[in-house]
């Protein structure tokens, strides 16, 4: 669970095996594997709602309780994405620590990565622990 942090630390990593089911009439077809590959992509691309499920997964885990009542998240979805079985790791790192009057208020940058080690998402996330 939640320990103090200091500007610079990092929080336990989460790396999960990639998975959303396929849908053949899915809204947006780039979740499709048709149409993906039809674009140059490597398969249906799994949604960004599940990726950043492993990223809040990994804070929940972190912060524990306290994330729900006093996280914030703001993410981007940048590179090629992911497919089912990618190797994805969820990583965060403290940028600051800012008194509030809740308390102290811990900033991170968050991103993941693949199995070749390039991000698919970037952001930032802040709780109260």
């Amino acid at each position: 669970m939640s320990t103090v942090l200091k500007t610079g630390d990092a929080i336990p990593a989460l790396t999960k095996n990639a998975y959303a089911p396929i849908a053949k009439d899915a809204r947006n077809p780039i979740h499709t594997d048709e149409y993906a590959r039809q674009q140059g992509m490597r398969g249906a691309l799994i949604p960004g709602s599940t990726l950043l499920s492993y990223v809040l997964e990994m804070l929940y885990n972190h912060f524990g309780e306290k994330w729900l009542y006093h996280g914030r998240i703001n993410v981007s979805f940048i590179g090629g994405g992911a497919v089912n079985d990618d190797i994805l790791t969820a990583q965060g790192r403290a940028t600051s620590v800012v008194q509030e009057e809740d308390g102290a208020r811990v900033y991170l940058d968050v991103w993941m990565v693949n199995q070749q080690d390039e991000k698919i998402l970037v952001g930032e996330a802040s709780c109260i622990p």
